[in-house]
């Protein structure tokens, strides 16, 4: 449309109201019947730590996409992420666990596995038991985020998540990082990026970005886009451009009041709960004390309200329910593309969503 009118409301939007509550209710339908499609998680690339909370050495308990699992680094620095229990007989391998070397120990009869999953030795008889293997997953370390792979019938990685000159680029503040467990599927989470209008109705937004190129390109997605951010001396020209790389991993990057950018982490703790990440970095307008406190006040602004408005969308995300054929304005944007784009990443096959 050549225009969209006015909002109708002055003030704060309903939504920025309610997100304020310090408590608010709680849908009472599951999640199945809240998104019947939602049968089975889709495969990507997902995070399971940030690279600074897995030390060398170190064994942690995670819990992902309905199973309790294990990420661990040899001494070297490589990751790994392997299902949680031993082979032997059902130890948890995070809760004890050691590691020596490259391997893993599990605590309760030391017998060891290679980042493979192999069971290398049995100390007290000498020897190995081929069979004895635990699921292991493709695991990298890429922008400072540890990923594994998850495909349903064990597909080996699909495509791979690039690493991106601008996460370890000096001319960037460090990582501020926040944490959202939400009640809402990968699918609905995401469909808000190419929902412009919301950027009015929910958060209040003076204009909506000017869409100039949506593409869905395989299992990746990029969106540029034109954008009149408000402030207090007057709208100012910018951008925000994204770029996905399936369902689990995503960068969005801001220009126009100061340049920013947030890598955006999505991963499932199982069909109720998705865990959301954003790691945010602010460009420095210098390096003088006065040039990087500026930085910190501009940077900081931005990143709360980018912060408030997840916290405000949460609201809408955990109440809300799928509507397989939903009744669009023509200024809706392009929502039924990107949901052709993502029903290629479900597939039958996982143990765990069978008789869900």
């Amino acid at each position: 449309m050549d225009k969209l009118i006015d909002r109708v409301m002055s003030g704060e939007t309903p939504l920025q109201a309610v997100s304020k509550l310090d408590e608010r209710p709680v849908s009472k339908m599951t999640s199945l019947e809240r998104f019947p499609y939602y049968t089975s998680f889709p495969f990507a690339w997902y995070r399971v730590a940030f690279a600074e909370q897995l030390a060398a050495g170190e064994v942690r308990p995670i819990r992902y996409l309905g199973r309790d699992l294990i990420a661990w680094r040899e001494a070297d620095g490589t990751p790994h992420v392997m299902d949680a229990y031993c082979p032997h007989l059902g130890a948890h391998l995070g809760v004890g666990g050691q590691v020596e070397g490259c391997e893993l120990v599990c605590p309760f009869h030391w017998w060891r596995f290679d980042g493979e999953g192999r069971n290398t030795l049995i100390p007290y008889d000498g020897g190995r038991n081929e069979s004895a293997t635990i699921k292991s997953y493709p695991t990298v370390e890429r922008n400072g985020i540890v990923l594994f792979w998850y495909h349903p019938t064990g597909e080996p990685p699909l495509w791979e998540v690039p690493e991106l000159d601008l996460c370890s680029d000096p001319a960037y503040t460090d990582y501020d990082r926040y944490t959202w467990h939400i009640r809402i599927p990968w699918q609905e989470f995401a469909e808000n990026g190419p929902d412009f209008i919301h950027l009015r109705t929910v958060h209040g937004a003076v204009e909506i970005p000017e869409l100039e190129r949506l593409t869905y390109d395989g299992y990746t997605t990029s969106l540029r886009s034109k954008v009149n951010f408000d402030t207090p001396r007057g709208p100012q020209s910018g951008r925000i451009d994204t770029d996905g790389w399936g369902p689990g991993f995503a960068v969005a990057r801001f220009s126009g009041i100061i340049d920013a950018f947030f890598v955006g982490c999505s991963t499932p703790i199982d069909f109720d709960v998705l865990e959301v990440t954003h790691s945010y970095r602010v460009g420095k307008l210098g390096t003088t004390p006065e040039l990087l406190d500026r930085t910190r006040r501009v940077g900081d602004a931005l990143i709360r309200d980018l912060v408030k408005q997840v916290e405000e969308d949460i609201v809408i995300f955990e109440h809300k329910i799928s509507q397989p054929q939903p009744k669009l304005s023509a200024a809706d944007g392009p929502i039924p593309q990107f949901r052709k784009w993502a029903q290629q990443f479900y597939l039958p096959g996982d143990p765990r969503a069978t008789n869900r």
